[in-house]
């Protein structure tokens, strides 16, 4: 389903203003078939949508009058886009008073919420940049602190995987589904990412309650070391269906409405010191900033990004895809930078909001 919407300047806000009104834009008049299937190019995840639209979630809303959508309200995996839910959480707490982000934490106990080899190397490269000397798996010496909220920078910038569960083990559940409401996401379920990447190697270890399962791991070292020592690789197809099946879902609507509420500043309390981790990277030109936190598992990629301007607007999209088979998954991880490029031209340019809305 696409939807392509109008809005006068006057009517750009979050409350109902009398006299106001949204009208249907007209279908773009230049659309030309989309026949790629290189995910090293723009027109490839065009493509994509349009060959395979079961298999992607999409909402890209300009800021200035254009959304565009596709499956916006169905839920799909999210992989670690869901993490700026953890990032809400933490930075509610920090306004709060409740964390303070220079609280110095144990190596041990971040990582005792890290399954080693399963996050693509994240954890290592994080402890890497924050000048924390390592293995390659892990910290040299786990008797060492790291400041809260430097390990907080591993999760949004390399994708840490332990620092969400540490966060949800700190805070509680209520705090994630608190977190969540308060950027307009009703119904969020608390992820265990430690739960579900066990699942995936063992499924038995994902039957019951994951999060207790992610807790034995955590502090019982007997079990730890039995499951490192039965883990068995399963084949990539046997991965796909596991994700699919058990792992942490959500729309691009839902997604796209939290990114909204960081970037107009109706998240409320918290909201600067979630745009401080989001926005890591240099504002582009006209921009305040610019936000990102995307993901990926077997079979699925999700981009999600937030862009604030000088003029005051602002402008989301998030980009879901799943299922993808063994070499469309390789081939989208190596064209990650095309459907960025291509995410953040929409972003800018009704011309190529436009070309997204050829193919939904």
């Amino acid at each position: 389903m696409r939807r392509v919407m109008t809005i006068s300047a006057a009517c750009a806000t979050l409350f109902v203003v009398p006299g106001c009104t949204t009208t249907e834009a007209e279908e773009p008049d230049n659309c030309l078939p989309v026949t790629s299937t290189d995910l090293g190019s723009d027109d490839g995840w065009l493509g994509l949508i349009d060959q395979q639209p079961d298999t992607v979630s999409l909402l890209v809303d300009d800021g200035r009058g254009e959304t565009v959508e596709h499956r916006a309200d169905d839920g799909q995996v999210l992989a670690s886009a869901v993490k700026v839910v953890h990032l809400g959480a933490y930075a509610r707490a920090v306004d709060a008073g409740a964390l303070d982000p220079d609280e110095q934490i144990p190596l041990l106990d971040w990582e005792r919420w890290y399954v080693p080899g399963t996050d693509g190397g994240a954890h290592p490269a994080a402890l890497q940049r924050l000048g924390i000397s390592n293995d390659g798996i892990g910290a040299a010496d786990p008797s060492g602190t790291v400041r809260l909220d430097d390990m907080v920078t591993a999760m949004m910038q390399e994708s840490d995987n332990s620092v969400p569960d540490y966060l949800r083990f700190r805070l509680g559940d209520d705090a994630l589904i608190d977190a969540a409401a308060a950027g307009g996401w009703d119904g969020f379920d608390a992820p265990t990412l430690v739960g579900d990447v066990l699942a995936l190697f063992d499924p038995q270890l994902g039957i019951g309650d994951r999060w207790a399962t992610a807790n034995r791991w955590a502090f019982d070292q007997p079990f730890r070391e039995s499951v490192s020592a039965s883990i068995q690789i399963p084949t990539y197809d046997e991965q796909v269906e596991r994700v699919q099946n058990a792992f942490t879902r959500g729309s691009a609507a839902q997604l796209s409405t939290l990114y909204r509420s960081f970037a107009d500043g109706s998240y409320g309390p918290g909201t600067d010191v979630v745009l401080r981790q989001l926005e890591y990277q240099p504002a582009p030109t006209g921009a305040l900033g610019l936000g990102f936190k995307g993901g990926n598992l077997p079979g699925v990629v999700a981009q999600a990004f937030e862009l604030r301007r000088d003029d005051g607007t602002v402008a989301t999209a998030v980009w879901l895809t799943d299922q993808l088979p063994a070499d469309r998954y390789e081939a989208a991880l190596n064209g990650i930078a095309a459907q960025q490029g291509l995410i953040v031209d929409a972003l800018n340019s009704s011309e190529a909001l436009d070309r997204i809305a050829c193919v939904v």
